[in-house]
């Protein structure tokens, strides 16, 4: 892998850390540095996902909260 593709993945530590999850992206990384426009767009599907989760989440506490609520009444 190229020092300066390496940067730009360690530069951010949310790309750095899918990585490392993702340790397959190394072999593909390293054979070749335009396999990082698809790492990319598949980090991007992955951080858009974590995001709808913790959402989703919220929404099932700010739910439950509510019932606890409802209850005490």
């Amino acid at each position: 892998m190229d020092y300066e593709l390496q940067f730009k993945i360690y530069k951010d530590k949310k790309m750095a850390k899918y990585l490392k999850e993702n340790s397959e992206w190394y072999k593909y990384l390293n054979r070749s540095s335009d396999n990082y426009k698809l790492f990319l767009s598949n980090y991007k599907k992955y951080n858009r996902s974590q995001q709808n989760d913790k959402f989703n989440n919220a929404v099932d506490t700010i739910d439950t909260v509510n019932s606890i609520f409802k209850i005490l009444n």
